[in-house]
């Protein structure tokens, strides 16, 4: 009895050793698998980054147009046209930010399910509402601002030409403005307007992208 017993814990001496081997080559896995995931930089630090060099290129494009448009020589009604675009699409980028960010993605998942082009957009465009909100309403807006604060200067300079520093100087404040309220209040007046409608507005958008890029299915 006693030699089983001592053939025994020796059977249950050697087996120990490949449960502890078998057991640490999991742990060895969830260790490898973590180390990965802390390699990976943060999502704040690559959204920042992304956002930075987007802005950078867009105030690049817009700044390029507009001093393609706006030369020493070019008329007042030039610089009024650009204006007038520049306000339109910081105004245009205002609703449609305050349209997703306001929009749910459960008022398409019926129409994603009957596969109706543009609706699997929206859906991405709603579960994504904070970032494409920031890059149309912070992004795009404040470098349309900036870009018309430019050219409303270039245009203060041909209203105010010859006419001497005083009205140099009225003709610039007067010019920003109207820039400004114009900015703002239009933001003010459509806001509602794109909360009430932010479903078609929605929509729409994702639509119209599906024109360039593709719908996955």
């Amino acid at each position: 009895m006693e030699d089983y017993q001592q053939e025994k814990t020796s059977t249950d001496d050697e087996s120990t050793p490949s449960a502890t081997v078998s057991n640490d080559k999991p742990e060895k896995k969830e260790r490898e698998k973590k180390n990965v995931k802390k390699k990976r930089p943060p999502a704040w630090l690559t959204w920042g980054l992304f956002v930075l060099f987007l802005s950078f290129a867009l105030t690049v494009l817009f700044s390029f147009l507009t001093e393609i448009a706006i030369t020493e020589n070019s008329p007042a009604f030039v610089c009024v046209i650009v204006l007038f675009v520049l306000l339109i699409l910081n105004i245009s980028c205002d609703i449609l930010a305050n349209a997703i960010i306001s929009c749910k993605a459960d008022a398409f998942h019926a129409m994603a399910s009957n596969k109706i082009r543009g609706s699997k957009r929206a859906v991405t465009f709603c579960r994504n509402a904070s970032k494409l909100g920031s890059i149309f309403a912070d992004v795009i807006g404040d470098i349309c601002g900036i870009v018309s604060g430019a050219a409303g200067a270039a245009l203060a300079i041909i209203i105010a030409a010859g006419g001497g520093s005083t009205i140099e100087l009225i003709s610039a404040i007067g010019v920003s403005a109207v820039i400004g309220a114009l900015t703002v209040g239009g933001k003010a007046m459509f806001k509602p307007f794109a909360i009430k409608y932010s479903k078609g507005i929605v929509f729409g958008f994702a639509k119209f992208t599906t024109l360039f890029i593709r719908e996955k299915k």
